[in-house]
């Protein structure tokens, strides 16, 4: 799948959220799905345009990897966890390194 290095870095950064919430206990129903605002809460989004973050939200719903709700609010998709898991096998520690070369 080709993606931009932005939507790159906001998928991994959606699908670490997902699983530290899992590793914390969280229904994956719960763990999958983020408000509108989520993403200006991570530390990595901060700098970023607010149109440049929907912008590439909608980048990776048009891909299939999160499903966007009318209201803003979105969810990791089945194929968007499946894509994920397949690219990073050891999990939750492995994508965190990923994103930490993001984070000045």
């Amino acid at each position: 799948m080709e993606l931009t290095k932005d939507a790159d870095k906001m998928i991994c950064v959606i699908y670490k959220s997902f699983l530290q919430a899992r590793k914390n206990g969280s229904a994956k129903a719960e763990a999958r799905r983020f408000s509108k605002s989520a993403l200006k809460d991570f530390p990595v989004f901060e700098n970023w345009n607010p149109r440049d973050i929907s912008d590439t939200l909608l980048e990776i719903g048009r891909k299939g990897l999160v499903k966007i709700y009318i209201g803003g609010d979105f969810e990791l998709s089945d194929s968007g966890i499946i894509y994920m898991e397949n690219r990073f096998k050891n999990g939750l520690l492995e994508v965190t390194d990923f994103i930490s070369k993001f984070i000045p």
